[in-house]
């Protein structure tokens, strides 16, 4: 007839998401602890095809500059 009891199914969804919660909770960290993952971050090996950040400074001191004129 069925797979089981809704006693047995419902406890065994709710470890499985209770184990995926942890999961993602300890894989997190871990990760977040290697690495950092935000997508400006520099990395020693590579250097950018264009650099936002330096760029909008340098623009900016131009600008800062004409307007002292």
């Amino acid at each position: 007839m069925g797979k089981g009891s809704l006693a047995g199914r419902m406890a065994k969804g709710m470890a499985k998401k209770a184990m995926t919660r942890l999961m993602d909770r300890v894989g997190g960290k871990v990760v977040s602890g290697m690495t950092d993952t935000s997508s400006d971050a520099p990395d020693a090996r590579f250097k950018p095809k264009r650099d936002l950040y330096s760029q909008m400074v340098a623009d900016g001191a131009e600008e800062t500059e004409a307007e002292g004129e």
